[in-house]
């Protein structure tokens, strides 16, 4: 498939890469988190809010949504248990929808889609060999010290216990803007209510892999589970177009929101086969900050979603609108 205009060449370019390096391209699946799970779920913002952003769904009204977690970033349906993710939807009142795409991760790994492109090709694996080469891999990161730091955060992070005890951090900056036209420069985190908590990945290997969702719904059995929507708010210094850079912890921090999942769902309740999760999909109130990274996820995700449904063509109406919808939880939007 080829990319329906230039801005898209890298993200095809990126979504080709994946299938072609990491775990390959199963039709009809995600290229990455290809395993996951649907939950529903009611968001509500905090009184705070509203002083930081005039979004619909920071003013304090509850607003339906919905959870897909992932338990492996694999392109494989079928693969083993990994790094988990964490992506909801929410659905605002004037029936259009916004997007928050979540990882376990302090940082990103790489500063621009180029150098993201050119880390997937070094890093995968030889084509004849199926061997990836270290010594290449080892130069390259050398030669790029942000992204040593990333792979050592990321090894050294503990695999999920459950996903109701991990933090999941959005990793862009974005630009907050509220009824005043005040605006700030923030990054999202959900903090568990339950505790933050982790294993090993070897533990996590012991049971079968669909043992994080078994987890997760056995706890929904006897009740919610909720999570806080924190702002951490960037200084006068802190950069925001470098998805590599952590700011420092002094930084302030907000709580915007809280998270309540209360149940297992599906695509087909939701009314959305497709279900797209585009972290620049957002909202008034809320925008793209100047990270390359974040501005080249809609090409790849919009491609990687054409991918797995059989082409633009295929695409359903939801998804060919861009995501506007209604309510698909009649019974959450009463409450």
């Amino acid at each position: 498939m080829k990319a329906v205009c230039p801005q898209y060449e890298t993200s095809e370019r990126l979504v080709e890469s994946i299938h072609r390096n990491f775990g390959g391209f199963y039709p009809g699946c995600r290229g990455v988190h290809a395993n996951g799970r649907y939950y529903a779920a009611t968001f509500v913002g905090s009184p705070a809010a509203p002083r930081i952003s005039r979004a619909l769904h920071l003013q304090g009204d509850a607003t339906p949504a919905t959870v897909r977690f992932s338990n492996s970033p694999s392109g494989n349906p079928m693969g083993p248990a990994r790094s988990v993710s964490m992506a909801t939807k929410f659905f605002l009142p004037d029936g259009t929808v916004t997007d928050l795409v979540a990882l376990p991760l302090a940082v990103f790994i790489t500063r621009t889609p180029e150098e993201t492109l050119a880390f997937l090709e070094v890093a995968g694996p030889d084509p004849g060999t199926g061997i990836r080469d270290e010594v290449r891999i080892q130069a390259f990161v050398a030669a790029r010290p942000w992204i040593g730091h990333a792979l050592q955060l990321l090894q050294a992070a503990p695999a999920a216990l459950s996903f109701a005890r991990t933090r999941f951090n959005a990793l862009h900056a974005f630009r907050f803007v509220n009824a005043d036209g005040n605006a700030c420069h923030a990054r999202y985190s959900w903090e568990p209510e339950a505790g933050e908590a982790g294993q090993t990945l070897e533990a996590l290997h012991q049971h079968p892999p669909s043992h994080l969702y078994e987890e997760l719904e056995a706890r929904l059995r006897d009740g919610p589970v909720g999570y806080r929507l924190a702002l951490q708010i960037a200084g006068p210094e802190d950069p925001t177009h470098d998805p590599t850079a952590a700011w420092p912890a002094d930084r302030q921090r907000v709580i915007i929101g809280r998270l309540e999942l209360t149940r297992p769902t599906s695509p087909e309740e939701i009314g959305d086969p497709v279900m797209l999760h585009d972290p620049t999909r957002l909202t008034d109130g809320i925008e793209m900050s100047d990270d390359p990274i974040l501005a080249a996820r809609r090409g790849i995700y919009e491609l990687s979603a054409a991918h797995r449904t059989g082409g633009w063509k295929g695409r359903s109406a939801a998804l060919a609108r861009a995501g506007g919808m209604g309510c698909p939880f009649t019974a959450l939007a009463s409450t």
